[in-house]
């Protein structure tokens, strides 16, 4: 029940954020988020701020997170309505594959990631971070994590995760 109440929070935000009498916060308690510029599970390149003048939904995530994979349909439901990341809505998840660069990631390797990703039939861009620095740049510190970016590219709501 937590997690289609946090659901309809994000619905609700985006819907907000396409209207006319949506409350602009005062720029200078905004939090502008760091960019990403990772590759996905098909090989597509994404930087976060080409996204600008969209809502951005990023979803960090693990594949031994039982939360991370319980959510995992919603945000595919919700990529797959809001027109599949070609309209004014972006869902990503972040993982955090083990890699040369990084042996201590979060994750296992990212052939198992992709792997992971197509046996739960999850199509939304999963980008592979390999070093951990968006891990870093967003604060990760429990799974799963989802911020959503406003189309200024500023924390358009609040951070949560799942068990908070």
């Amino acid at each position: 029940m937590r997690f289609k109440s946090k659901l309809v929070l994000i619905l609700v935000f985006i819907i907000m954020s396409f209207s006319a009498f949506a409350v602009k916060s005062n720029k200078k308690e905004d939090v502008k988020m760091p960019n990403i510029v990772l590759y996905d599970q098909y090989g597509k390149k994404h930087n976060i701020e080409e996204y600008k003048g969209k809502v951005v939904v990023i979803n960090f995530w693990a594949t031994w997170c039982g939360y991370c994979v319980q959510e995992m349909p919603e945000f595919e439901k919700v990529y797959k309505e809001f027109g599949s990341n070609k309209k004014d809505v972006i869902i990503l998840g972040v993982a955090g594959p083990k890699s040369k660069e990084n042996q201590n990631n979060v994750d296992v390797e990212k052939d198992k990631v992709i792997s992971f990703l197509k046996k739960k039939n999850i199509t939304y861009p999963s980008l592979m971070d390999e070093t951990g620095k968006s891990f870093d740049d967003y604060k990760v510190r429990a799974l799963p994590m989802t911020y959503v970016i406003n189309k200024d590219g500023y924390l358009g709501f609040c951070k949560w995760c799942y068990h908070c």
